[in-house]
């Protein structure tokens, strides 16, 4: 069935309480993690633009999948072949050097029919302000940022990053000057990255990567707390894996789907939503739709109470991390200074060094001093 772009732009503007993301913006159809690629993914009814950062020798946000020039689908500035992986480690050169690589004009092996174009690798903070400019004109802006920070052990210990602390925060500070903190989620592989999230950012929402098969009960260890959203390689997931992680109130979206018989599959096992290269499948995919900030829960629209996110679980929906339930609203738990989340989001603990007294975490010496 075919889609006139009309119909597709009033798709859109219905989004889907599903949550549908166009991987590296829409890499099936123009080079990926570019502006131009999430311009692209908009054209159909996403409601997440998922993309990857790296950092420069200058200290700048660079959309990228790797933290070197891809010689898949980059050209040197010469528009000559690049020989090897991990030959321009992009940590190593400045931002103004990265710009004049070529990552759109060569025809990749894998996306033959990906739109050829000669562009490069954009900042995070332009393409930011760009896609934003482009929602507000199409009226659009519930749509949600998925950003991976792309970092490894392996990775920094080799120089090709900061170390993952100083990575985080500068991603953390580029985002938040330009967008909300509920319209975006950070995620990584790293499970590094996502415990220190966790630690110094807890407003923010962490999707967690997967690409290995897991033990589940041994991963929720390892992540120390629950992220909002578990992000596996699909072929890899169950209708058990789904059943555990929805009791323990955690989304599921795994990654790249890339055939509308998948998509339908996984929608069946009960996914809380699909990440894909090609976002003009979306429209072949039967769901029910509902309006912005509400969850579809048993047969019907529920409506989201602010600071909530959508739940398999009665009554539709979950408070997020740092608000507890009040009848039908999340209010935000008072959490004193030098304490920290525990993994449920919402039990406070006092940081090592400090000790509790009563609602305040104090040291050891002012218990003392308020017990005399």
């Amino acid at each position: 069935m075919k889609f006139s772009i009309l119909a597709l732009m009033l798709l859109a503007q219905s989004a889907f309480s599903f949550d549908w993301e166009g991987h590296r913006g829409a890499r099936g159809l123009y080079p990926e993690n570019t502006i131009g690629a999430m311009e692209e993914a908009l054209k159909f009814p996403v409601s997440t633009l998922e993309l990857d950062v790296v950092i420069s020798h200058d200290n700048k946000v660079v959309v990228s999948h790797e933290p070197w020039m891809n010689p898949e689908m980059c050209l040197d500035p010469h528009r000559e072949e690049i020989k090897t992986e991990r030959q321009v480690n992009l940590y190593k050169i400045s931002y103004e050097e990265i710009q004049k690589y070529d990552c759109g004009s060569k025809v990749h092996p894998r996306f033959k029919n990906q739109v050829k174009v000669s562009v490069g690798k954009p900042l995070l903070s332009t393409l930011l302000i760009d896609i934003e400019k482009k929602l507000r004109e199409l009226r659009r802006t519930e749509v949600v940022y998925n950003v991976e920070i792309k970092s490894t052990v392996e990775d920094e210990k080799a120089g090709f990053q900061p170390p993952y602390k100083e990575f985080t925060d500068l991603v953390v500070k580029t985002i938040s000057e330009l967008v909300p903190k509920e319209r975006f989620i950070l995620q990584s592989f790293d499970k590094r990255v996502l415990r220190y999230i966790h630690e110094k950012y807890s407003q923010l929402r962490v999707s967690a990567l997967q690409e290995e098969k897991w033990d589940r009960d041994a991963l929720m260890k390892e992540w120390g707390f629950s992220p909002e959203i578990f992000s596996p390689d699909y072929s890899l997931l169950t209708k058990e894996d789904i059943a555990f992680f929805h009791d323990k109130n955690i989304l599921i979206v795994p990654w790249t789907v890339n055939t509308v018989e998948d998509m339908n599959r996984l929608i069946k096992l009960g996914v809380d939503g699909i990440i894909t290269d090609y976002p003009n499948l979306i429209p072949s995919v039967g769901l029910k739709k509902c309006r912005p900030r509400t969850s579809y829960f048993e047969g019907k629209c529920i409506d989201l109470p602010a600071h909530s996110r959508p739940s398999k679980n009665n009554p539709g929906w979950v408070c997020k991390a740092g608000y507890v339930q009040k009848r039908v609203n999340c209010e935000k738990i008072r959490k004193p200074a030098h304490s920290h989340f525990l993994e449920d989001g919402k039990t406070w603990v006092c940081k090592e060094g400090y000790r509790r007294y009563r609602s305040k975490c104090l040291t050891s010496s002012n218990v003392k001093e308020k017990r005399k």
